[in-house]
């Protein structure tokens, strides 16, 4: 006798996402009180308000691990908010939205500092008489220049509440002019680089930091990094990526070849997995960019402090657009081969972020080769160091501002060398 089983629908892509999202902010939290108590994490949360967050601040020094957590887990609640809101569609894009706004509020944002961006988005939706969802992108990842807002807001000699006005005044004004320099900024590199506000931040930070020394302001960049590898934080990873990988695989039938067929996109932005491969391919994705991730820096010795597992968080979220281990493997080869030729050790703090964030120029690989990958990462290793003092430190997504750059070159060369590649837009 023959069984029939009913045929189980498709997954509700959108459900499923936002639930996932919710899920991962609430297990930020939770991972934060499992790592400190409620004073030590309410004072964390203080501190993180009152410090300047220039580029590089580490969360788990300024406070404690389980206080970024929390400020980590808080970010992303309101990032959830935000398009819930404004009724945004849950795509493979609003996945890493939200994945690298929880990733980065281990090392520079919190609820304060990003919010005045959000009242600019709004101010130019608004004007335009668009729908806030159409800037989405644009409210939370306009958020790589928080640091200019802790800068006004703690900075001078006026009172506070002056000194706070200011702020969101020039908060909201940056989320109003990087809309348009977002949009010519990706004309520029075409998609190959996953970062296009980091490129378009590190443009807008580049000629305010200037415009503050030319007027005899003096700026400068930090390093507070926390070194090894907190037994919790490891644990807490490895969770994170074994629930993504079991329920991707759990939501694509137990089919592994649904996920396979991811590797066949080149990465280009914009590349949305969610829309063309479904959400469980999506979370097996995710899963193995963690999985590529968390090995690297375990295999070379690094470290997993705040944005270590910042950048570990961006690489998962971005497992949903644009990424996959076919195109950003050879990138972060890229990077390590860089790291013994140049100066600065595989384990320097720089060259840390650079092999995980560097996973941006994922296009170029994915596209051109993996032979152009290895070289886009030993570019991106060498242009990074260089670019963050010019920039003051204030924008977050330094790594996304020499991919931007990187990724204008090496495009252009290749397509000016290359019969192949010669007629390619």
């Amino acid at each position: 006798m023959t069984t029939h089983h009913p045929i189980a629908p498709p997954p509700n892509n959108a459900v499923i996402a936002k639930a996932m999202c919710v899920a991962f902010g609430l297990s930020l939290i939770l991972m934060g009180f499992a790592c400190d108590t409620p004073r030590n994490i309410l004072i964390g949360l203080r501190e993180y308000i009152l410090c300047e967050d220039i580029l590089l601040t580490d969360y788990f020094v300024i406070g404690s691990v389980g206080a970024a957590f929390v400020n980590a887990g808080l970010v992303t609640l309101i990032s959830i908010g935000l398009t819930l809101w404004i009724r945004t569609p849950y795509t493979g894009s609003t996945l890493a939205m939200i994945f690298l706004m929880g990733g980065f509020a281990l090392f520079g944002k919190n609820p304060v500092n990003i919010l005045p961006f959000f009242l600019g988005v709004w101010a130019y939706a608004k004007i335009k008489r668009h729908p806030m969802a159409r800037y989405t992108n644009a409210a939370l990842f306009s958020t790589t220049l928080a640091p200019i807002v802790s800068d006004l807001m703690l900075h001078g000699s006026l009172p506070f509440p002056i000194r706070m006005a200011a702020a969101t005044l020039g908060g909201a004004l940056i989320g109003y002019l990087i809309i348009p320099l977002a949009e010519h900024s990706f004309s520029t590199h075409m998609g190959y680089t996953l970062f296009n506000y980091g490129f378009a931040g590190g443009l807008m930070a580049l000629i305010i930091a200037s415009c503050i020394q030319a007027m005899g302001g003096s700026i400068e960049t930090q390093l507070i990094w926390r070194n090894g590898i907190p037994v919790p934080v490891l644990i807490y990873l490895v969770l994170l990526i074994l629930a993504l990988t079991l329920a991707g695989l759990y939501f694509c039938g137990w089919n592994p070849l649904a996920y396979l067929r991811i590797m066949r996109h080149s990465g280009r932005a914009p590349t949305d997995f969610v829309m063309t491969d479904g959400i469980g391919a999506s979370m097996v994705n995710m899963g193995a960019m963690g999985i590529v991730s968390l090995i690297y820096i375990l295999l070379i010795g690094g470290d997993l402090n705040g944005p270590v597992v910042g950048a570990i968080l961006t690489s998962i979220g971005f497992g949903a657009a644009g990424e996959h281990p076919k195109n950003t493997i050879p990138v972060i080869a890229g990077v390590f081969i860089a790291s013994h030729i140049m100066i600065p050790s595989n384990t320097d703090p720089g060259m840390q972020l650079a092999a995980l964030f560097g996973t941006a120029l994922a296009p170029i690989s994915g596209q051109f080769g993996a032979h152009y990958g290895i070289l886009a990462g030993l570019l991106h290793a060498a242009v990074v160091l260089a670019v963050a003092a010019p920039c003051g430190g204030y924008n977050l997504y330094n790594n996304g501002f020499a991919a931007g750059l990187v990724a204008l070159v090496m495009v252009s060369m290749i397509q000016g060398v290359s019969k192949r590649w010669r007629s390619a837009d």
